[in-house]
């Protein structure tokens, strides 16, 4: 199996590049960016089946030489939101299978625009197949199928700061924040600004209580096929003054990234500071034998781990070729009981989160 990977020499697509070569059904590697000395770096880390590849992905025509070469095209740049559509639509029209962290709301949007065209070049495209899309989207599949009919969908997550403080995932959060968000509130999907609405969320240990407010994000594209009487999407960082200075740069549309990252720093020393780790919860509301019935699942590891396994997991799955064509959920693409299973195999075990009558 061949793997062009973007975003090879970041936090995350180091970790799937190191994963991906273990696999004894990787024949070839490819890390495609944009500075040699670091792919030069990482590939000689990685041993004989790795190799670099400078490109651009603002550069069509290399970007689509390198994706014919591939049978799936790994994507861990970021922000979603100004390499998912170039990336996505250059492994489409390639034919060739595409898997990406894909986490933002107006990029997945533009992506399923293409599942048309994925379907006439032989592609299939799994958008969101990190922690949050990805993980979660799967949880909420897993909860679906314990229930006779679901009417509701909250998903909520709480990132550290300190888990993974990459220019990348600054960007994002300043954009989740800034950007609309989408919801479904009464079987409609409307977009309002993000940010709003806070409430504390409990997640399982160590992470424990965080306030969440509401943002954009990619889960709504995978799930309101669902006929959903109301979804949100949720976001708090554990450390609070991280949060607050978070929600006050989103405000200002002048904020660099650069900017937003050392005031972020330096609001890390303010209390509460919580633990370094991250995690996701879903509440599922629907009917059980002519009842109302909540399943909660919760999950909580370091981000790097639950974004790298569930990549690699979804590389490896769409480059066996097993999967008719399109642009997919990662629910639609695979078992979410199997998939979970083999997440719980590498670390990642998912937590039920049992309600309380009151």
């Amino acid at each position: 199996m061949r793997v062009l990977l973007l975003g090879g020499t970041g936090i995350v697509g180091r970790r799937v590049a190191a994963e991906l070569t273990r696999n004894k059904e990787i024949t070839d590697l490819i890390l495609g960016g944009r500075n040699y000395e670091k792919l030069h770096r990482s590939t000689s880390l990685l041993g004989d089946k790795a190799r670099a590849a400078l490109l651009e992905l603002e550069d069509d025509v290399v970007l689509s030489a390198a994706c014919v070469q591939a049978d799936v095209v790994v994507n861990c740049c970021g922000p979603a939101h100004l390499t998912e559509l170039p990336a996505a639509g250059a492994a489409i029209e390639a034919g060739v299978a595409y898997v990406s962290l894909g986490d933002d709301y107006a990029a997945a949007g533009g992506v399923a625009n293409l599942s048309e065209r994925a379907h006439a070049t032989g592609s299939t495209a799994v958008v969101g197949c990190g922690l949050s899309p990805g993980i979660t989207t799967l949880l909420a599949a897993f909860a679906r199928d314990e229930l006779d009919d679901i009417t509701e969908i909250e998903i909520s997550m709480a990132h550290s700061y300190r888990d993974l403080p990459s220019p990348a995932h600054t960007a994002h959060l300043l954009h989740m924040l800034g950007a609309p968000g989408a919801s479904i509130s009464d079987h409609e999907l409307t977009v309002d600004t993000a940010g709003g609405s806070p409430h504390l969320a409990y997640f399982p240990e160590p992470v424990g209580w965080v306030e969440t407010v509401g943002c954009g994000h990619a889960e709504i594209h995978n799930l309101k096929s669902l006929g959903l009487q109301s979804m949100s999407v949720r976001l708090g960082l554990t450390e609070r003054g991280a949060m607050d200075a978070l929600r006050a740069l989103s405000r200002t549309p002048l904020t660099s990234t650069s900017v937003a990252q050392r005031t972020l720093n330096a609001a890390l020393v303010l209390p509460p500071r919580g633990p370094r780790w991250s995690a996701a919860r879903v509440d599922v509301v629907g009917h059980r034998g002519g009842r109302t019935a909540t399943v909660s699942l919760g999950v909580v590891d370091h981000l790097v781990n639950m974004a790298a396994s569930s990549m690699s997991l979804a590389a490896l799955e769409l480059g066996r070729r097993r999967h008719s064509t399109g642009v997919k959920s990662p629910a639609e693409a695979f078992d979410s009981r199997d998939f979970l299973a083999r997440l719980g195999g590498r670390g990642t075990r998912v937590a039920r989160l049992e309600p309380v009558p009151l």
